[in-house]
């Protein structure tokens, strides 16, 4: 199964909901996608997510076959990046993958994502996130710097590995 669990980050009432509220806060603020986010606006984005937590070996996104609906920050525990079965990335708290689903819903995802570990993230769908966009377009311009700055790390690791080629 793709989702475990599943809970809105914000808007409950009880001791462990607000502290999923204070780690989501500060999963987003310290954050380099949303690093230049101001603390109204990381507001907005905490009372639209989902905080999600799946088992070790569950698949959060399927390369090619998924279309993208959202956009995953962990908060604990590690993914494995495959891409064509090979691994390219391990990420953990704080990280975030899947952004470009926020502004390209329609095409299929470009990598497996799996838990580790069992692991918590906060979702953001597309459709959530789109009017937090248009309100607040420092937000898009964000997730456009994150996206522009693994385009050319990605151009770099081509680089060289054509280098290596020769």
């Amino acid at each position: 199964m793709l989702i475990a669990t599943g809970r809105r980050a914000a808007g409950r009432l009880g001791k462990e909901d607000r502290s999923v509220d204070m780690d989501a806060h500060t999963a987003l603020r310290e954050s380099p996608l949303f690093a230049t986010v101001d603390d109204e606006h990381i507001a907005s984005l905490v009372q639209i997510a989902n905080c999600r937590t799946v088992p070790a070996e569950t698949r959060l996104t399927i390369e090619g076959k998924d279309h993208p609906l959202a956009m995953y920050l962990i908060l604990d525990g590690k993914v494995e990046v495959r891409r064509e079965g090979h691994t390219i990335a391990n990420l953990g708290p704080g990280e975030n993958f899947g952004e470009m689903a926020l502004l390209v819903p329609d095409l299929p995802r470009s990598a497996d994502v799996v838990a580790m570990s069992e692991t918590t993230v906060l979702q953001l769908t597309a459709w959530d996130f789109a009017p937090i966009i248009r309100r607040y377009p420092e937000v898009a311009m964000a997730v456009i710097e994150q996206l522009a700055r693994r385009l050319i790390a990605s151009d770099h690791r081509l680089v060289e590995a054509y280098g290596q080629l020769k």
